[in-house]
């Protein structure tokens, strides 16, 4: 891909997302429309949609009733092109509960990933803010062996 072509794919995706944050447009249509008022012709309905896919937007109800296109933060799937390992600072206990601090933004994904483990892994559940991440066990007695058994699985170190 040459460098303008990507220079212009990388202005399509941020007036793209302007638009969506707007949240008023609740056809691919009058995305199309508001997108070529901006200059970006030849926008069809595959190229809007593929475009929606990949920013992850949905289509729900605003506050006047009407359905539109929206980029929910808190519905996206969190990406990250880092291994957990280098992201991943340190996981300890206090008895009660595990405490896991990441890199700034990568609580949700390492969050998800232990929820998707479940109580077999004995994680009862997470809460993940932007960099921390608090884990309920199943069974406090055994924290320290699930304590260990999750920095096994993220290879941190003690």
């Amino acid at each position: 891909m040459s460098s303008s072509r990507k220079e212009k794919e990388s202005l399509l995706v941020h007036a793209f997302k302007k638009l969506l944050k707007d949240q008023c447009y609740g056809s691919q249509g009058q995305l199309a429309d508001a997108l070529a008022a901006q200059g970006f012709e030849d926008m069809s309905q595959a190229k809007i949609s593929r475009l929606l896919s990949k920013l992850g937007a949905v289509k729900t109800r605003n506050a006047n009733n009407e359905m539109i296109y929206i980029l929910p933060d808190e519905l996206s799937v969190p990406k990250s092109k880092q291994s957990i390992e280098s992201v991943v600072l340190s996981v300890k206990h206090n008895h009660m509960q595990i405490i896991l601090k990441t890199g700034i933004g990568a609580a949700p994904l390492i969050s998800r990933m232990l929820d998707s483990m479940g109580e077999s892994a004995g994680i009862l559940g997470t809460l993940a803010g932007d960099d921390t991440i608090f884990i309920a066990p199943v069974d406090i007695n055994r924290i320290e062996e699930i304590t260990i058994s999750i920095r096994h699985l993220l290879a941190v170190k003690d």
